[in-house]
């Protein structure tokens, strides 16, 4: 898990010459200085492979993990089921439904009744959260598509993969900001709009301006998600900001987080560091300024 590796904590010399100049400056991280719409070139520099095997699930489908699954830049999957052995012997499979629903939404219907009760994780073109199957073997998920031709993996527990495709048209019509986190980042994302303030929220289908709020926080090793939701083709004036609340778990950490910026049905992903300030700041607010397009810290307040 992304929070699971240690960080190494900042050296003396480095905390004295902070808390001597504690400015916005020296709040952003190397990669928070870049915008985060990255080129198509970039992009494609930076691909990596599509699947890794051997690896266990929990860890190819955190955000730490060093292999991305690409479902951005997969084509021509339909979907897979995935099988598990059974006490009896027998086996079972997992199976994955998409299907299309109003407001460029994908509703995801997992089906896995050996898996009843477990965590799963959700990844689709860079967006990712976390679930849990109910006791009867079943999990719907709504999400937002991020690109016209949606691809949508669900990581199970003992290294199962169930992968599927769905064509979202509508998905070409809107723009969306998607950022993810894992434990133990406490974050808020938060858009004005002219009068209006939107922090997320439930997915609800057929929504046209929000921020939805995508995973579980009381399931094991969490992994979380918002996503900014807009029709059109671009975020408008709107202002978009993140909160990240200073924990004793966090304070003195460079963090790391996962965003996705979807325009006209192509979603580019970046990656974003964050130095958070020392532990006497802890219950402080450090807020995430001007996330589209590019990341820029100010001073806690």
């Amino acid at each position: 898990m992304l929070w699971g590796k240690k960080v190494l904590r900042i050296s003396a010399v480095v905390a004295v010459a902070f808390g001597a100049a504690h400015t916005a400056e020296h709040l952003k991280a190397p990669a928070a200085q870049h915008s985060l719409l990255q080129t198509a070139a970039e992009a494609a520099r930076e691909a990596r492979p599509v699947i890794t095997a051997g690896l266990a699930v929990p860890e190819s489908a955190s955000l730490s993990s060093t292999v991305d699954p690409g479902m951005g830049q997969v084509t021509g999957i339909t979907p897979v089921a995935a099988a598990a052995p059974m006490a009896s012997g027998g086996t079972c499979q997992a199976q994955l439904s998409l299907a299309p629903l109003p407001g460029a939404m994908i509703q995801a219907q997992l089906t896995a009744p050996c898996n009843r009760g477990e965590r799963f994780v959700v990844r689709h073109s860079g967006l990712s959260f976390s679930a849990q199957i109910k006791a009867d073997g079943l999990a719907v998920v709504a999400l937002p598509a991020l690109r016209s031709d949606a691809m949508v993996a669900v990581y199970l527990q003992d290294s199962q993969l169930v992968l599927g495709k769905v064509t979202v048209p509508d998905a070409a019509s809107y723009t969306r900001y998607a950022i993810t986190w894992d434990s133990p980042v406490e974050l808020e994302l938060r858009v004005t709009d002219g009068d209006r303030v939107l922090i997320g929220s439930s997915a609800v289908a057929g929504s046209e301006q929000g921020v939805i709020a995508l995973g579980q926080e009381d399931l094991p090793s969490p992994v979380l998600a918002r996503v900014y939701s807009v029709p059109g083709k671009d975020f408008g004036s709107a202002d978009i900001t993140g909160e990240l609340r200073i924990t004793p778990a966090t304070c003195g950490r460079t963090l790391r987080v996962e965003t996705v910026h979807s325009a006209g049905g192509v979603a580019v992903t970046a990656e974003q560091t964050i130095a958070v300030p020392l532990c006497g700041t802890v219950g402080d607010i450090l807020v995430l300024k001007n996330l589209a397009p590019a990341l820029k810290l100010a001073v806690p307040n």
